[in-house]
């Protein structure tokens, strides 16, 4: 009779972990991927005559900002506002990348403007709908 029990615990057990199991994967699914933020502007970082371009990208999933460059130089100052407030206002130390930025979720159908800015004076700018 024990074995039984035993038994029919250990079932139990099993069928509750697989079934977090099964809830956590249809959670991830559903889950909000990373979408690329179109960025326009120029990104020289003080070029020299012989220099190479180091381009700096930027993702949303709906909460966070990835941001990555593959340039060690700049310090990256980014800012995100909807015209009123900055929704965030962050400093990414020069080869801190890739970084990521939780901003949390946005007002929908609202348009917030990305600015990420260095020291060189180099500009590149993003809209999030």
């Amino acid at each position: 009779m024990e074995n039984v029990l035993r038994n029919s615990s250990v079932k139990t057990l099993l069928s509750m972990c697989m079934l977090f199991v099964c809830c956590f994967l249809s959670f991830a699914s559903t889950a909000d991927e990373k979408k690329n933020i179109p960025l326009q502007g120029q990104w020289e970082e003080g070029k020299r005559s012989i220099s190479i371009n180091y381009p700096v990208s930027i993702s949303w999933d709906g909460t966070c900002l990835y941001i990555e460059s593959l340039s060690p130089r700049s310090t990256i100052h980014v800012t995100l506002s909807n015209g009123v407030e900055n929704v965030c206002d962050e400093t990414i130390p020069a080869g801190s990348c890739p970084a990521t930025l939780y901003i949390g979720a946005l007002d929908p159908g609202e348009a917030y403007q990305l600015v990420l800015t260095n020291q060189f004076g180099d500009r590149l700018e993003g809209t999030i709908d």
